[in-house]
């Protein structure tokens, strides 16, 4: 879906920087490195990037200082006080005769986890669908769109990803969120460090899930998904059962109920049911 932009953007100045710091991410992996635009403020990097579709037809890397009108899954707003989280969106043309995976989405949540541990970040984990958290405490959470291609201009797969960098607990929201800040005992890293550790990942595995989808994070997907085994329940349809992993072929969620029958979640709310929890 085409989101108008209401608010004209502003350039910010770490362009270049950041432009720098990818090139060094990709060095020696042949990958095109990507038309880089850092502002300070704008609507949604997402829809950015999704308007772009006809200017390009190359990756593109959308980071924004402030953004205003932020969207999560499920039109969710996605709140983000300027320089306390990251606001970051990666795109891709897409050809007509090109599938993106179904579980692509499941995959971009894999590459935000390895970005995260590899600036130190313990224990993250990934709760269907598109959530990353430590412990029970929200850290961030994914937004993959798509714009189908027509004859008259390419198709573009966009991947937004948003983590809370700071002051998490000033932004008062009816669930359990935590920062890189708290993470890290006050060192939370660079904005642009971690824009480029973000992204590089997400470039490196664009091409592996595009050819392969997430059978080749297999391994990755066992040891990071945390509702695996655990008693949850489906608040939109009333489904309770336990967790059975995540399909590698659909991305759906397989929950067995308490007659032993398999369901396939495509997508929705999915909370963990609390022992003694009735």
């Amino acid at each position: 879906m085409n989101v108008p932009q209401t608010t004209d953007p502003i350039m910010a100045p770490e362009t270049a920087q950041l432009e720098g710091l990818l090139r060094e991410a990709l060095a020696g992996t042949a990958l095109e490195p990507p038309l880089t635009e850092v502002l300070e403020r704008v609507d949604s990097t997402n829809a950015r990037l999704l308007e772009a579709a006809r200017m390009d037809a190359g990756p593109r890397v959308c980071l924004a200082r402030a953004q205003l009108a932020g969207r999560g899954r499920r039109g969710r707003a996605w709140v983000a006080p300027p320089d306390a989280g990251l606001a970051l969106s990666l795109s891709w043309p897409i050809a007509a005769d090109q599938r993106v995976p179904a579980a692509y989405p499941v995959g971009v949540g894999i590459g935000v986890i390895r970005a995260l541990e590899a600036l130190g970040v313990e224990g993250p984990g990934l709760k269907w669908p598109n959530d990353v958290v430590v412990g029970t405490a929200k850290l961030g959470g994914i937004l993959v769109e798509q714009r189908l291609p027509r004859s008259d201009r390419p198709g573009r797969l966009v991947v937004g990803v948003g983590l809370n960098r700071r002051g998490s607990g000033a932004l008062g929201l009816d669930r359990e969120v935590t920062d890189l800040e708290a993470l890290l005992d006050g060192q939370g890293p660079d904005w642009l460090a971690l824009a480029a550790e973000v992204a590089g990942w997400q470039m490196r595995l664009h091409r592996v899930l595009m050819a392969q989808g997430l059978a080749a994070l297999g391994d990755d997907l066992d040891r990071l998904d945390v509702l695996a085994g655990r008693t949850i329940e489906v608040p939109d349809t009333g489904l309770a059962g336990v967790a059975r992993g995540i399909c590698l072929d659909s991305g759906r969620l397989r929950v067995e109920d308490e007659a032993g029958l398999l369901h396939h979640l495509d997508a929705g709310e999915v909370s963990i049911r609390r022992a003694g929890h009735a």
